[in-house]
């Protein structure tokens, strides 16, 4: 199981679960910023782009996936940020 995960390939099917999960029930952004998170980890594994300072672990893989998945819930936070604060409505 740990080695589905070192290759990438977990990081990739997990990031795809995420996100599928995300389109089946609104949880503002958070599944779907994990999701992105898993997917760039495992393109990152893919790519051998991890520092080498990392010895390839599941830990540290994990402190990736948590660093880029909270840049993603940030990022998506700033762009899709409500622009109207009135009802359209206007009940």
């Amino acid at each position: 199981m740990i080695d589905f995960f070192q290759n990438g390939n977990g990081w990739l099917v997990l990031g795809l679960l995420l996100i599928i999960i995300e389109m089946l029930g609104n949880f503002l952004y958070v599944s779907i910023s994990f999701g992105l998170g898993s997917i760039a980890t495992g393109l990152l594994i893919k790519g051998r782009l991890i520092p080498s300072i990392f010895e390839r672990n599941l830990i540290d893989e994990t402190l990736v996936m948590a660093v880029t998945s909270v840049a993603a819930l940030i990022a998506m936070r700033i762009i899709f940020k409500k622009s109207q604060t009135n009802d359209i409505n206007k009940y």
